[in-house]
Order: C-alpha cells, then structure tokens, then sequence
C-alpha cells in the first residue's frame, strides 16, 4: 500500500465521519484551531491527511483528524 493510501486511510478512520454528514465537534486538542466544542458542520472532504470541514460558524477550515475529533450528527426525519 502506498504510503499516501495509507495516510489517507488513517485519516478517514480518526474523523469517524463519512465525507458528506453533518459532525459536531467533540474535541480540539492540541491544535491552533477556531473550533470550539459542540460547533457543527459538513464534512467535505478528506485528503493528503487533513480532513476539511464546513463549519457552520466559521466557514471552511482544514484540521488534522488526529487533534479535532468530530461525531456524526443523527439525521431527524418527520
């Protein structure tokens, strides 16, 4: 396995999210990050080993999934 495919591997696992869903914000870390816990937002993407979010009140932001954990947010239907 290349290593690229493996850190991307890893990546994906450490956020716990599929690329898509909405997350919270659960921990922050050690990390230089706006992120606060309990922020919310989209998971956008996962690449080169850093996961991009689209947080709802601090627009896109880049964080390493090893220091910003996020939990996916349950979809309520009607």
């Amino acid at each position: 396995m290349e290593s690229n495919a493996s850190s991307h591997l890893v990546a994906r696992l450490a956020i716990g999210a599929p690329v898509g869903s909405r997350v919270e914000v659960v921990s922050v870390g050690d990390s230089d990050t706006p992120l606060r816990l309990g922020d919310t937002g989209t998971l956008l993407s996962i690449e080169h080993g850093l996961a991009r979010l689209s947080i709802d009140m601090h627009g896109v932001v880049e964080v390493d999934p090893m220091a910003v954990r996020v939990r996916p947010l349950l979809r309520r239907t009607a």
